[in-house]
């Protein structure tokens, strides 16, 4: 099985984004379906992207992110998973969080890690595909 790691940033834009945004994450992640990869992730996605749902009691993201994840493959985090990040964090400079992400992938055989964050951009460690939310940006009203 080909299992590529969904970062926080891809779920939280796809749901709670621009709707544009949730386009181009989704024909992405539509793509790498097709070509047979398998969508996981961590204990660590979940706490991040159900944090602000729970703080605001949104109902309707919650049970959306529920429905998601139960038809995704659930990375446990392992005992020396802070250890591992740590040298992560060092050689690919990294932010702890972010280390924590690619060491639980990395742990877990993933051979993929799938972001829209453009720090994740030159991973080393671990073949990126990046989705650039850049080109897509809505016009940002000027209010002065």
């Amino acid at each position: 099985m080909k299992l590529a790691y969904i970062d926080s940033p891809v779920w939280i834009t796809r749901f709670e984004g621009f709707h544009i945004y949730k386009d181009v994450i989704n024909t992405q992640l539509n793509v790498l379906a097709k070509e047979g990869w398998s969508f996981c992730v961590s204990e660590v996605v979940l706490l991040e992207v159900m944090a602000k749902p729970y703080q605001q009691n949104n109902t309707t993201v919650i049970d959306t992110y529920n429905d998601v994840f139960g038809q995704t493959t659930l990375l446990k985090i392992y005992p020396d998973v802070f250890t591992d990040a740590l040298l992560i964090a060092q050689t690919e400079k990294l932010k702890s969080m972010d280390a924590i992400h690619v060491s639980i992938a990395l742990h877990n055989k993933c051979r993929r890690f799938v972001s829209t964050d453009t720090h994740f951009q030159k991973l080393k460690v671990i073949p990126v595909t990046w989705i650039d939310l850049s080109q897509h940006a809505p016009n940002k009203i000027n209010t002065k």
